[in-house]
């Protein structure tokens, strides 16, 4: 195994088990039940509205020399836009925070865009399920899980790419693999609440 594969490795076998304890969380286990409410729904985007409010705040700058296309994968916007056409208001959750635990390189944020990106995924999933079952559709109350649209899977790839070689040129594997198990853990953490 080379270099720019080893980072990529070892962030799912570092991850895998946090992944999977996130995803069995109510919150988001309750999104691809057959029963899913637009209550669960709401709930979801609400958290989400803070969690990606967080990142964009305190893990965007750090990454703004390295990844060239930041501004493109904002999506505090897209909430709002759900949020408003669902006719929710955006307030009164607790702030989310990441436990950084102080750390802001830019290997930890790396990390935690990782799994930030990789939830784009996972939104497209979300929606399929709840177009069929809420009749949520990206211009009515789905542009978040939408992602980037038909292009998610590029921004995926070219994402991987940029964190591969960052790896490759700089000795922070541990450092990426920290902002991605915290950030795992921290979200998790807050779906519970």
């Amino acid at each position: 195994m080379n270099q720019t594969d080893n980072i990529l490795a070892q962030l799912r076998t570092h991850t895998s088990l946090l992944h999977s304890a996130l995803e069995q969380t109510p919150l988001s286990a309750g999104l691809l039940d057959e029963g899913v409410s637009q209550k669960n729904y709401v709930t979801y985007l609400q958290k989400m509205r803070e969690i990606v409010a967080f990142y964009e705040a305190e893990i965007f700058p750090v990454l703004d020399d390295t990844l060239p296309d930041l501004t493109k994968r904002e999506k505090l916007s897209l909430i709002d836009k759900d949020l408003h056409y669902l006719s929710v208001d955006r307030s009164g959750l607790p702030g989310f925070e990441n436990s950084t635990g102080g750390n802001s390189s830019i290997g930890y944020a790396m990390g935690c865009m990782y799994v930030m990106e990789g939830s784009t995924l996972g939104g497209k999933v979300i929606l399929k399920h709840i177009s069929k079952t809420l009749g949520i559709v990206p211009e009515q109350g789905g542009s978040y899980l939408d992602g980037y649209g038909d292009q998610t899977g590029q921004f995926w790839k070219i994402f991987l790419n940029i964190l591969q070689e960052y790896s490759a040129n700089n000795d922070c594997d541990n450092e990426i693999i920290a902002g991605a198990k915290d950030t795992f853990t921290s979200i998790k953490l807050y779906f519970e609440q």
